[in-house]
């Protein structure tokens, strides 16, 4: 009997993390989204399409990422069909909601699904040590960090969301 408490309790902890646990916190969103952003939300195809994940803390950002003056957000965002993941940037002035991975290729691949952790990027520059390219940015990016040195940074170049891979 008392191999079998232990035995019950992997099976329960399998089972709860498979059908719970790791599903996106819809409260934590709905309560700490800003008011703008929940229209966007109900009524984007692009949105739709994706669901958002609760998985990095934070779970979203907030800059100017278009340099429109408003401040818009950044969600980690997995596609439902086919369960790619990467960014959904929404526009606070057009409205409009942006992916960048998700099925869709970036520098490093059409899912972002690597990501170990993201910050917001408010470097003037970008470089890689690798290919000895180097970007110059004039707003604030956002950075999918795959290592220590390896990671994508995503940024508006003034018509669209573009990735750029920095090494170190």
């Amino acid at each position: 009997m008392k191999t079998a408490r232990p035995f019950c309790l992997v099976i329960w902890l399998i089972l709860v993390h498979s059908y719970g646990f790791c599903q996106p916190d819809t409260n934590l969103i709905n309560n700490n989204i800003p008011n703008w952003v929940k229209p966007v939300l109900e009524k984007s195809e692009m949105a739709q399409k994706h669901q958002i994940l609760t998985d990095f803390n934070p779970f979203y950002f907030e800059a100017d990422f278009t340099g429109d003056g408003q401040v818009d957000i950044a969600f980690f965002v997995e596609n439902k069909i086919d369960k790619t993941k990467g960014v959904m940037i929404v526009n606070n002035v057009k409205n409009l909601a942006f992916v960048v991975g998700c099925g869709t290729a970036t520098d490093m691949g059409t899912s972002l699904s690597w990501t170990k952790r993201w910050f917001i990027y408010r470097n003037r520059y970008v470089m890689n040590d690798g290919n000895k390219k180097k970007i110059t940015l004039k707003l604030p990016a956002i950075q999918l960090m795959r290592s220590d040195t390896d990671s994508l940074v995503i940024y508006w170049n003034g018509k669209k969301y573009k990735t750029f891979v920095q090494q170190s």
